[in-house]
């Protein structure tokens, strides 16, 4: 089902000043942007105003982010939240369930999984060499809680998430 129809600014959004991202002309010429299929793509050239957009639109949604902030707390979004006020949503059926990710935050995760990663990896090295005269039960015991973290993450997110991507 397709809840959100369309997207356009409101009539007193037209008034906005010529800052950003208002002075972005796909944005500036906004009148309304019809969403009829379950997937919609935005193509465009680098600066064109596409992530500026869907920032607008999921700030106007008020959807969680999956970044590490509150998109309300979020300095880098100020922008796109003045946009996200102008903009006027009109639904076929209202939903408050989904988020908001940017391509940022999946970065972010992802960078995040690789460092946790070699932090876990880290420390096996050292309890192998810890315990390298002990019998191979305690290394075992030793093992046991990082190597269960590596085996979920690696389970879950496999060996390195860029190469899912």
């Amino acid at each position: 089902m397709i809840h959100l129809r369309s997207v356009g600014l409101a009539p007193d959004g037209r008034g906005q000043d010529a800052a950003f991202p208002f002075s972005v002309p796909a944005i500036r010429s906004l009148e309304s942007i019809s969403l009829e299929a379950p997937v919609t793509f935005f193509v465009g050239e680098n600066g064109s105003g596409k992530s500026t957009l869907l920032e607008g639109i999921a700030l106007a949604t008020r959807l969680p982010a999956v970044g590490a902030e509150r998109v309300d707390d979020d300095e880098t979004l100020a922008a796109q939240r003045r946009l996200g006020a102008a903009l006027r949503l009109t639904w076929n059926r209202r939903t408050h369930r989904g988020f908001f990710l940017r391509a940022e935050d999946f970065f972010g995760f992802a960078k995040s999984l690789a460092r946790l990663r070699a932090e876990l990896l880290g420390r096996l090295e050292e309890i192998d060499a810890t315990y390298t005269d002990r019998s191979p039960m305690a290394r075992a015991l030793a093992r046991g809680p990082a190597a269960a973290s590596l085996s979920e993450m690696e389970e879950r997110y496999g060996t390195n998430l860029d190469e899912n991507s």
